[in-house]
This record gives structure tokens, sequence and C-alpha cells, in this order.
């Protein structure tokens, strides 16, 4: 089988279908032409040596009115804006609670160590799972 040179045209053409341009190239990443053929660019390179915590979904890059650059990040876990190298962490905090110092109105109900707290106009209650359980002991976890 003889050997055929084969000869593709510089430069790629979004315009037309891969079937209609024939000997063309119709998409490329990090490709360039030079002389009429194609050229590696150097690819990817690190904006940060910061890390962050979670997958990215979405980047937006805009300036400010004096030409400082912001990407925001939203990522599987947490939302970014990184500006000059660094990654702030700008997530709303999901729950916050506040317990006062001594809280009032304790009472113990029931024979399963079962533990109620009145804070205002709110009411926590606390189970253990035995009757000699201790109060002291007790782990709440807000989810």
């Amino acid at each position: 089988m003889p050997l055929t040179k084969l000869q593709f045209k510089p430069g790629v053409v979004k315009d037309t279908t891969a079937y209609s341009n024939e000997g063309g190239w119709v998409d490329s990443d990090k490709v360039r032409f030079r002389f009429g053929f194609p050229e590696k660019l150097g690819g990817w390179q690190n904006r940060t040596q910061d890390t962050f915590f979670g997958t990215p979904r979405s980047l937006h890059a805009w300036q400010s009115l004096g030409g400082v650059p912001f990407v925001a990040m939203g990522t599987t876990k947490k939302y970014y804006i990184e500006s000059g190298g660094v990654f702030n962490n700008i997530t709303p905090i999901r729950l916050s609670v506040m317990v006062p110092a001594k809280p009032t109105g304790n009472s113990s109900t029931g024979n399963l160590g079962t533990v109620t707290v009145a804070l205002g106009s709110n009411q926590v209650t606390l189970t253990g799972s035995s009757a000699t359980s201790a109060v002291g002991s007790v782990t709440v976890s807000i989810s």
C-alpha cells in the first residue's frame, strides 16, 4: 500500500460540520496554529496554592470598580470568593443556637432519664437510654 500525504487546512472552522469541512479542523482545545501547523499550548496553570473544601460546581469572575479581580466559586460544601490568591469562605451559617449560661425551668420527668429544659418559650427534651443515665454525659447534636 503506497503512502499518502495528508493535507489539513490550518485554523478551526466552527461554522460548518465535520463532514462539510473536509480536511479541516472543527473543534480544538489548547491548540494554536503557527505557520499552518497545529501547536500545543502550555495547558492549565494554578491560579492559587490555597485550598478549598468540596468539589467545584460553578465559577463566576468579575472586577470591582477599582479593577480588582474576583472569582466566586460554589462547591458541593461551601461558597468562596477568591481575591489575591486567597479563598474567603462566605457560606452563610446554617444554624445558630444561643443557650444562656444558666437555663431555668429544669425538670426531670419519667423513669428513663428524660430531662426537659425550658429556654424562654422554647423547650428542649434530652432522653437517656436507661434510668441510670447521667445528665452530664448526654451529648446534644443538632443537624
